[in-house]
Formats: structure tokens, C-alpha cells, sequence
């Protein structure tokens, strides 16, 4: 697993393989760094061109991930070819009602849709108390 900076302001986690725990364990905590190293990201892009699967439990972790950051993050976009990995876009909305999710097959437009908009509205949301 790769974590890079896709744009300015775009987190993205590019899953290649087969993801063990301990991979994912370990591109979270690269994740981590990035996002204190840039306290400018606002928009993730989960990339899984290359995924080829995973061990149970992983798709768990992630979300934990995004509840951890559900105030900073205002979309996130799947890049996938494949099914099962799209319908994980249903259950982020379910748990992130607040957070935009797409799903794409093309990372030019998960990356173009992931930064439009963020010169109009200055950045971050904010929670209503």
C-alpha cells in the first residue's frame, strides 16, 4: 500500500495486491503523518485499481479511519473496476451520512472531483453543535 498526496488538499491510499492487516495497519499510520504533516487535506481518495483483495477486518479499520476524521473530511472517492469495492460506497454513506462519496473508474476524475469546488467554499466544513 502506497499513501501520497494525490493533489493539493487529496489524501490518497493505493491498495496494490492482496492487503494484509499489517499493510493496512501501516498505510494508516503513514496516513496519519500525512495528515499532520497537512493540515490542508480535506479529501481522501481510496485507489483499489490494483486491489486484489484483502483479510477480514480490513474494511473495518478503514471506517474507524474516517470516524476518526469524520470533521476534516468532506468527500472521498473510490477508484475501483470492481463491484464489491463500489458497494463499500453504500455502507460509508450509511455510517457518514455527512460525508460526499462517489465511486470512479478513472482516478483524473476522482481527483477532479474530489478538488472542485474548494477555491469556491474556502475550505473545511464545520459541524452544526
Amino acid at each position: 500500500m502506497l499513501v501520497l498526496r494525490a493533489a493539493p488538499r487529496v489524501l490518497e491510499v493505493r491498495s496494490q495486491g492482496y492487503i494484509s492487516r499489517a499493510e493496512l495497519l501501516r498505510a494508516l499510520d503513514d496516513a496519519e503523518a500525512m495528515l499532520t504533516e497537512h493540515p490542508d487535506i480535506d479529501t481522501m481518495l481510496w485507489n483499489t485499481l490494483q486491489h486484489d483483495g484483502h483479510e477480514p477486518g480490513n474494511t473495518n479499520l478503514g471506517m474507524v479511519f474516517h470516524r476518526r476524521h469524520a470533521a476534516r473530511f468532506q468527500r472521498a472517492a473510490i477508484l475501483t473496476h470492481s463491484a464489491p469495492m463500489a458497494a463499500l460506497s453504500n455502507v460509508g454513506r450509511a455510517l457518514f451520512p455527512d460525508l460526499a462519496i462517489s465511486v470512479f473508474a478513472k482516478r483524473d476524475e476522482a481527483v477532479a472531483w474530489l478538488t472542485r469546488g474548494h477555491s469556491m467554499h474556502g475550505g473545511r466544513r464545520t459541524r452544526a453543535a
